[in-house]
């Protein structure tokens, strides 16, 4: 995970205005690495905001066809935390789609959205659904081979943003328990990108116990991944860069 990038977005969220300055913060940070057919949801039971660097043509299409209908997005992708391929690329992998919904995926191609990988922060449920489709009009070839290069530092931006954008809202101010100095520690260690036992050999424990303290942090954060405390706690202030 580079630094100077998770730096560049932080100070670039602290000058933005509004949701729309953190949405164009959030959509250049990701179109800097390629990812410019980008979709981000977050549907409550009160609320509802979709955001998206897709064609204007395409979203008006999109309306008019009640394509949310077929969207396969909300009923596979938004239903598991783990990142799934999205786009005409990743269609073979997905051989239960039906008819429509594979229909639905070579339209989105005509726009040049070829690839994408999702990012989900809430998985649907009663309290809705939360997470991002990040599409590019990159092959699927390249696509992997920048997650497997910044992959980390993609779904850090991806979680952070969304607090971001979740805050803009509601004001929330931090309400966070305390972390003690060895789950800030740890969480500092996983914003440098590194893994569970690089942790443990430069803190002199147990790869259990780093396991123990990221546990702990994201109770007290509420967090449901690591990614997801990270970002959390770098929007509520209990930790820098």
């Amino acid at each position: 995970m580079h630094a100077n990038a998770v730096e560049d977005l932080l100070t670039s969220f602290q000058t933005a205005t509004g949701p729309s300055g953190i949405w164009e913060s959030a959509a250049t940070f990701f179109g800097s690495y390629g990812f410019d057919r980008i979709i981000y949801l977050d549907v409550g039971p009160v609320h509802e905001r979709v955001l998206t660097t897709m064609p204007d043509a395409w979203m008006a299409h999109y309306t008019e066809r009640n394509h949310a209908r077929i969207d396969p997005f909300m009923r596979y992708c938004a239903a598991t935390l783990d990142p799934v391929g999205t786009g005409i690329d990743f269609l073979d992998d997905h051989a239960y789609l039906d008819p429509r919904e594979r229909g639905f995926i070579r339209e989105a191609a005509e726009t040049g959205f070829r690839a994408g990988m999702t990012c989900m922060i809430r998985v649907k449920g009663p309290m809705g659904a939360a997470g991002w489709n990040l599409g590019s009009t990159m092959p699927r070839e390249q696509l992997e081979t920048v997650f497997a290069e910044h992959g980390n530092l993609l779904r850090l931006a991806a979680h952070f943003s969304h607090e971001k954008l979740s805050r803009s809202d509601t004001g929330a101010e931090a309400s966070t328990r305390a972390l003690s100095v060895r789950e800030t520690e740890c969480l500092q260690w996983i914003a440098g990108g590194f893994r569970t036992k690089e942790i443990a050999d430069r803190m002199g424990i147990k790869p259990i116990t780093v396991e123990l303290h990221l546990r702990n942090a994201r109770n007290k954060l509420g967090a449901r991944t690591r990614e997801h405390a990270l970002a959390r706690a770098l929007a509520e202030g209990v930790l820098k860069l």
